[in-house]
This record gives structure tokens, C-alpha cells and sequence, in this order.
């Protein structure tokens, strides 16, 4: 795998001159993993005039990681290393012109450096209105001199700790086919290290504001999309000057639409191989939520201190939030 530039130089960002890319709203919506996020994106994908993209930063950033754990074999662990393989083995896949994906807007994994895709958000989207950006707060909170140089608005998608740490940790078993009990599964530390150093929505949404990028970045919170889609769907999209229609809040279940995203095709297709993405594909509608929210007494001893680390900045965003009518 040849090297990627992924190393933070922390140059102040700009705007280029007014053309007429610059006319298209684009929205970045930043977030954490299990946080509803992909289906809120296949909603908006919905949105008349409107091209999704799904995380194109993501791709970028875990090619770095993945190449620094190569890198350093003796201090990568088991379970790390297995993590790290099923990623490679996904994004270098020959058989991905199989996948029902195939054939569509998605692009191969071997395009996403950090350079290519700030050139790629800043081109023009012909016929299209708005540009969704969907993606991970982590992978550019110290990479903004990636962000593209167009008018760009930046919103965040929120979601109670407790809910997206046990829905995480479910899924890595899934990720690397963990076969052993449950209750013994710790998240490994590479993981840990890359991913929930730190809360990088939070850190984000606070650097956003402070370097005047955008002011009041609106804060949805999923389970509030979740349990009255009109209300905060509607609010969401008046925010940010887009009409909002009644019929936005269903959509198509079939996953063809999900060819008209841009964004990696072999990342999305390991995605749903190992069940990381395919309820959203397969979404039609928000579903109420009707899980009991975990007690910390229930949650498992791998989860907890980083729940602990990202509880304070979610409280606050909380408070930040759009709020009921």
C-alpha cells in the first residue's frame, strides 16, 4: 500500500472567489459512528436536487491507520491486527464489481487521500442543489486544511454516549467475526487510541465556532429525528434555507438508491458484508426508539471511561441542540 499524506499541517482556512459552485448549499453533517447517521444521509439523499456523499474524510483517515499499524507490527494487538486485515481485505477487494453496489457514483478506495477529497467537495455538482457530506468529526478535527475552500455550512448529528458505545462495541464483534462470549469482548486498544481519544465532535463543534467558520452550527440529536421525524427533519432542513417537504420522511427501502451516493464503493460494500450499514440501506422511514436506555451499571468495563470522557461535551451540545416546537 503506497503512502498517504494524512498529517495535520494546520493552515488556516480560506474561501476561494464566488462561481458558480459556490451557488450550491453544502453541508457537512459531522458525527459519531452508530449516531443514525448513515440513515439520515439515505433521507437526504431523497432531497430533491440533492448529492450525498459518505465519508470520503473516513477513507482517508483509516488508510493512515492502517498503514502506521503495518508499520509497526510489534505494537499492534491480535485483535487489532485481525481489525486492520478485514479493513485491507475490504478496500483491496477485487470482488467488488459483484456487489449490487457496483455500477453507480461510488468510487474506489485508491482515490481517497485528504488532497483528493477537499478537491473532490470543491467541484461543481451539475443539476444539483445541495451537496450532503457525511462523515466522522475525528478524521478532520486536526485536518482542516483539507476542508474544501467553497461556502460550506457545518451541522452535527449527536447521540447519547450509552447508545452509541454499546451499539459500537456490537458491531466490531460483528466486524471481526468475534465468535466468544459477549461479556468478555473489550474493544482493543488501537481502536481506542485512533477512534475516542478524545471527544472530537464536541472538540469540533467547539473549533468550528471559535475560528468563526460557522457561528451557531445546528445540533440535531437522533433519537429526537427518531421519535418525530416531521418535526426535526423540518426544522433541520428550514435551518439551512432548503424546502422542506412532508414526503421526505420515507423513502425508498430498496438499496439502489445508494448507488447515486459518492463515496467508496469497497468501504460501503464491506459495510454491509459485515453488517455495519445494512439496516440503513434497507431504511424507509425513522423508527421510534423503544430500547430502554443501558444503565452504567449494565455497561461494560471497556466502554465505560470513554463514556466518562465523552459525556460532559454530549451534555452540552444537548443543551445546544434543535429543540422541540
Amino acid at each position: 500500500m503506497g503512502h498517504r499524506d494524512y498529517t495535520p499541517t494546520h493552515k488556516t482556512l480560506t474561501m476561494t472567489s464566488h462561481t458558480d459552485r459556490d451557488k450550491q448549499t453544502r453541508v457537512f453533517l459531522w458525527m459519531t459512528p452508530r449516531a443514525i447517521s448513515t440513515c439520515f444521509l439515505k433521507c437526504l439523499s431523497f432531497v430533491e436536487g440533492a448529492q450525498v456523499w459518505n465519508e470520503p474524510y473516513t477513507i482517508a483517515y483509516n488508510w493512515g491507520v492502517a498503514e502506521a499499524m503495518t508499520g509497526n507490527p510489534d505494537g499492534v494487538s491480535k485483535v487489532g491486527g485481525r481489525a486492520r486485515d478485514v479493513y485491507i481485505e475490504g478496500l483491496t477487494s477485487k470482488e467488488v464489481k459483484a456487489s449490487t453496489l457496483y455500477g453507480g457514483r461510488l468510487m474506489p478506495a485508491e482515490k481517497f487521500t485528504y488532497p483528493w477529497v477537499k478537491s473532490a467537495l470543491e467541484e461543481e455538482e451539475l443539476d444539483k442543489k445541495y451537496i450532503f457530506i457525511k462523515d466522522t468529526a475525528y478524521t478532520v478535527l486536526y485536518h482542516m486544511e483539507f476542508l474544501p475552500e467553497v461556502p460550506t455550512r457545518h451541522t452535527f448529528i449527536i447521540r447519547h454516549p450509552f447508545r452509541t458505545l454499546t451499539s459500537y462495541r456490537g458491531a466490531m464483534m460483528k466486524f471481526i467475526d468475534y465468535q466468544g462470549d459477549p461479556k468478555e469482548f473489550e474493544l482493543w486498544p488501537e481502536l481506542k487510541r485512533n477512534y475516542y481519544k478524545e471527544d472530537y465532535v464536541y472538540n469540533l463543534w467547539k473549533k468550528v465556532k471559535e475560528s468563526g467558520i460557522e457561528s451557531d452550527p445546528i445540533i440535531i440529536d437522533s433519537e429526537d429525528l427518531m421519535n418525530y421525524p416531521e418535526q426535526f427533519l423540518s426544522q433541520y432542513l428550514e435551518a439551512l434555507g432548503i424546502p422542506y417537504r412532508d414526503s421526505y420522511v420515507k423513502w425508498d427501502e430498496s438499496e439502489e438508491s445508494i448507488k447515486n451516493w459518492k463515496g467508496c464503493l469497497e468501504w460501503l460494500n464491506l459495510g454491509k458484508k459485515v453488517s455495519l450499514f445494512d439496516k440503513a440501506f434497507r431504511s424507509s422511514c425513522f423508527l421510534p426508539k423503544t430500547h430502554v436506555m443501558p444503565k452504567r451499571e449494565e455497561l461494560t468495563p471497556d466502554i465505560t471511561g470513554i463514556i466518562d470522557r465523552l459525556m460532559p461535551g454530549y451534555e452540552q451540545m444537548y443543551e445546544q441542540r434543535l429543540k422541540p416546537e
